[in-house]
């Protein structure tokens, strides 16, 4: 069975950095985020990305009621030192058992202590490879450029699996 995962910008963007996105909707995953995630990513190429994903009918997102919307902007995503988008996907995930993807630090610092399952894009280019979507050289390939492109990822998880990917060839 296909888990569900909540998706964060920053996650996406890597995704798109690369040109995966596509390829991202292959994993036995079902893909959701919020209105307030699609809001956050402007960039020109990006946004079409994202509606077209969004069109296909691969990307579903919760789109929430201005009273859904108020507790975003108010003191409870301050106490955690959240964006109202983090907020939002942070609050979606948790209410539905979801997995979340992101590479925010300190949200993934706040799910786990939430009790919800977090994950980044290091595990969405692994899942790739485990499910023979990439090659492992094409993932070793995909972490250098990401290695380069996100200065926030862990390098030592990069440089593990890079080594690993290369070292199996």
């Amino acid at each position: 069975m296909d888990i569900i995962v909540v998706s964060d910008t920053n996650v996406f963007i890597d995704l798109i950095s690369v040109g995966l996105q596509e390829q991202f909707f292959l994993l036995p995953m079902e893909v959701h985020t919020t209105d307030m995630v699609v809001f956050e990513v402007r960039r020109e190429g990006q946004s079409k990305i994202m509606t077209d994903l969004i069109d296909k009918g691969c990307l579903k997102v919760k789109t929430h009621s201005p009273e859904e919307m108020l507790p975003f902007f108010q003191a409870e995503h301050r106490r955690y030192n959240l964006s109202p988008a983090d907020y939002s996907v942070l609050t979606y995930s948790k209410n539905n058992g979801y997995v979340l993807l992101t590479g925010d630090g300190n949200l993934r610092k706040v799910a786990s202590s939430e009790g919800v399952e977090v994950h980044g894009s290091i595990y969405v280019i692994n899942q790739m490879v485990e499910h023979h979507i990439l090659s492992e050289l094409q993932g070793a390939e995909i972490l250098e450029i990401l290695k380069s492109n996100n200065l926030r990822l862990p390098k030592a998880q990069l440089d593990a699996l890079i080594k690993k990917w290369r070292g199996s060839l």
